[in-house]
């Protein structure tokens, strides 16, 4: 039974994973904790906590020095600023499993995995087709750059994909689309907007979105996202060696911005027109959820074998939009 090492379990997209590896009865998984509170909401889920930080690491570091049976740790934390600290660990965890190995007079034993859990913004905005094959995504050359909000992720990519980083760990890059269900609250700002146009009394004859009208997103359900982060988990001591770029984007649709909000207006009971009227200057957020990606998730499926199962936010908004409207109350 494999088990997996994931940091940031309590998150969206973390949850949405554990959940899957769990459901599948293949899998243990620990997920580390920042505070008694986080370990007791992981324990409730059947996930062994395990506690500490980046800033804290000697829990999980002593976890995998003691634990071989580890076999991937995924980091779907999503958080500036640890990612590098967590890639530095880590080479530094397998270099120590390696060493071991030697030590011991074992003849070889298998590198630690490590999916780092990116997302489709690195390819930036653009209406021309994007690939998880192009290697210069994210770079200078690159067609398009990265929405700012994780502009910092490339680089992150380029060092998990290096020789030196591949030398002592089997890496992959998992690049979900933009997530929504299931308590996703990344759509959390327009929705409230057209939320509040809704509840007020009487209701304004116009509400002003700050999304680019053009905008075609690439979005995935978090279920969806966690499945196919999942197969990439146990997909990777497969991959690793082979010579398959490890890198896979993870896309279910690709839908129009505007009619996702339009949709979502007509469930909440807005009459008024909803105006999309463009990204405000510093709202990395709204320039995000506005990217036009279009990609696909071909690679995924040929070799993963995934495949998205729910049919659009659009086409289920008015689940989905009830959803997140029970959410708030």
């Amino acid at each position: 039974m494999p088990h997996i090492l994931i940091f940031g379990a309590t998150g969206t997209i973390g949850g949405a994973l554990a959940h899957y590896l769990l459901s599948s009865g293949q899998h243990t998984v620990y997920g580390l904790a920042r505070s008694p509170a986080k370990a007791k909401v992981l324990a409730k889920q059947e996930i062994i906590p395990v506690l500490g930080s980046i800033a804290e690491p000697k829990g999980f570091l002593d976890l995998l020095a003691s634990h071989p049976e580890i076999s991937v740790v995924v980091d779907a934390a999503a958080a500036y600023g640890e990612s590098a600290t967590i890639v530095d660990l880590l080479v530094t965890a397998g270099k120590k499993r390696l060493e071991e190995y030697e030590r011991v007079g074992a003849p070889s034993g298998p590198k630690l995995g490590y999916v780092y859990v990116s997302g489709m913004w690195v390819h930036g905005s653009s209406h021309t087709p994007v690939s998880d094959m192009d290697a210069l995504t994210g770079t200078s050359a690159a067609g398009s750059p990265p929405a700012n909000m994780v502009a910092w992720r490339p680089q992150i990519e380029r060092t998990i994909l290096s020789p030196a980083t591949r030398a002592v760990l089997d890496t992959a890059i998992a690049r979900p689309a933009c997530t929504y269900g299931s308590g996703s609250a990344i759509w959390g700002a327009p929705l409230s907007a057209l939320l509040k146009a809704t509840k007020a009394s009487p209701q304004p004859p116009s509400v002003q979105i700050t999304l680019d009208p053009l905008g075609t997103a690439a979005l995935v359900h978090v279920e969806d996202a966690g499945a196919g982060i999942g197969a990439l988990v146990e997909k990777l001591p497969l991959l690793a060696g082979t010579g398959v770029y490890p890198v896979f984007d993870f896309v279910g649709q690709i839908e129009s911005v505007r009619a996702i909000m339009e949709g979502a207006a007509r469930v909440f009971g807005y009459k008024g027109v909803v105006e999309l009227t463009g990204v405000q200057e510093g709202d990395v957020l709204g320039e995000a959820l506005s990217s036009s990606v279009i990609g696909d998730s071909g690679r995924a499926r040929g070799l993963l074998g995934w495949e998205a199962k729910r049919r659009g936010f659009f086409s289920g908004i008015d689940l989905y939009a009830t959803s997140w409207l029970a959410g708030t109350e």
